[in-house]
C-alpha cells in the first residue's frame, strides 16, 4: 500500500514552535523506491490543507492539481530528487514561464527537484513525518518557490515561481487567493487599453483567455502555444517582432514579460468586444510600463494584418481613445 508523503513547500510561514517530535539524526535518501502519494499541508489554508495531489490530463502530460478534479496518484517514486510515476514513466518538470505549471511528462524538460526531509506534523506535533521540500528547477538558479493557485472547478494547480519574482494577484474571483504572498502589478489609472501595433503590421484583437479562464474548461492548453519568449524588457513591439520574424500570424503578451506565438487558436479563446473584456489584460509591460502586456492567464492578442486591405484594430463597446501608439 502506498504511504503518504507531505509536499511541504507550502508550509512557509507556519510556525512549529510547539513541536515535540524527535527528528531522526540520519537524513533521508533523495531516492524513494517504495510507491507513495503526495499530501499538501498548510494549516492556515483549509482549502488546501491535507489535500492529496491528483493528476489531470488526457495525454502523456499530467498536470498536478489538488481538489475535486483529476485522478489519485498512488504510484509516485523519487529518483535523485525527481518525482516519477511508475505507470507511464513520467517525471515532474517545469517549463520556462513566469509562474509555470509543474507537471508530469516523459519529455526531457528541466526537472523540478525535491529534497526529502524529516519534520514534525503540524496537526500532531508529537509525530514525525517525511516531507518533500522543493529545492530548485534543474539548470536554473536556486531560490525559486513551488506554490499553488486557484484553477477551475474549485481546484488548485501547482506553479513554479522564480526567485525574486512576485506572484501577482489575479482579478477578484469567487475563490480563495493563492497560498503564497502576492504583490499586485497595477497600471496607472489612465493607461491606454492596448498598444496600437498597426505600424508594425499587426492589429489588436482583444484580451484572450488562457485555459483556466475558460468556462467550461476546454482542455486546449495554451491559447498560443507554438513559440514563446520571456524577457525582463518585454514590450508589445518586442513580442510582435519576435513572432513576425518566426513567421507566426498571432502574437500575444502575458504576465508583463511573456510573449506567445501561433498561427491559430481555439474558438473558445476568442476575445470579447467590450471595454470591460479588456480588464484581464492590465499588467504593465516589464520593458515599458506605459504599455499593457496581458495579465494572469490573459493574453493581449495581436493578429498579422492582411497583405491587402485595411488593417484595423478591433473596436470595443464603450471605447474612448483606447490605444497607445509606440514611438
Amino acid at each position: 500500500m502506498a504511504r503518504n508523503i507531505v509536499a511541504s513547500t507550502l508550509l512557509a510561514g507556519v510556525a512549529l514552535v510547539s513541536a515535540q517530535c524527535v527528528i531522526p539524526s540520519t537524513a533521508p535518501s533523495s531516492t524513494i523506491s517504495a510507491p507513495f502519494r503526495l499530501q499538501v499541508q498548510n494549516p492556515a489554508r483549509s482549502d488546501v490543507h491535507n489535500k492529496f495531489v491528483k493528476l489531470v490530463g488526457t495525454n502523456i502530460d499530467r498536470n498536478l492539481h489538488i481538489g475535486p478534479v483529476g485522478t489519485e496518484a498512488f504510484d509516485l517514486t523519487l529518483v535523485d530528487g525527481v518525482i516519477n510515476r511508475l505507470s507511464g514513466g513520467i517525471r515532474a518538470t517545469s517549463t520556462v514561464d513566469l509562474t509555470e505549471k509543474v507537471f508530469m511528462t516523459d519529455r526531457n524538460d528541466p526537472r523540478a527537484l525535491f529534497q526529502p526531509t524529516w519534520a514534525c506534523n503540524p496537526d500532531d506535533p508529537s509525530s514525525t513525518q517525511l516531507e518533500l521540500r522543493f529545492t530548485a528547477w534543474q539548470d536554473h538558479p536556486s531560490g525559486g518557490s513551488l506554490c499553488v493557485r486557484p484553477s477551475y472547478d474549485n481546484s488548485h494547480e501547482f506553479r513554479y515561481s522564480p526567485r525574486a519574482t512576485p506572484v501577482r494577484s489575479p482579478p477578484p474571483e469567487p475563490h480563495p487567493p493563492p497560498s503564497t504572498s502576492t504583490a499586485t502589478a497595477t497600471p496607472t489609472p489612465d493607461a491606454p487599453l492596448y498598444t496600437d501595433m498597426r505600424a508594425h503590421g499587426y492589429r489588436f484583437v482583444g484580451c484572450a483567455p488562457e485555459e483556466r479562464r475558460v468556462e467550461p474548461f476546454d482542455f486546449f492548453g495554451r491559447t498560443l502555444a507554438d513559440a514563446s519568449l520571456h524577457a525582463d524588457d518585454m514590450t508589445n513591439e518586442k513580442c510582435v517582432a519576435y513572432c513576425q520574424a518566426a513567421g507566426y500570424k498571432f502574437a500575444g503578451t502575458e504576465y508583463s514579460r511573456e510573449c506567445w506565438c501561433a498561427n491559430s487558436y481555439a474558438a473558445t479563446r476568442e476575445p470579447d468586444n467590450t471595454v470591460g473584456s479588456l480588464d484581464g489584460c492590465r499588467f504593465p509591460c516589464a520593458g515599458n510600463p506605459s504599455q499593457l502586456c496581458g495579465g494572469d492567464a490573459w493574453l493581449s492578442l495581436y493578429e498579422k494584418c492582411p497583405a491587402e486591405g485595411p488593417c484595423e484594430n478591433n473596436m470595443f463597446a464603450g471605447e474612448e481613445c483606447a490605444a497607445v501608439v509606440p514611438l
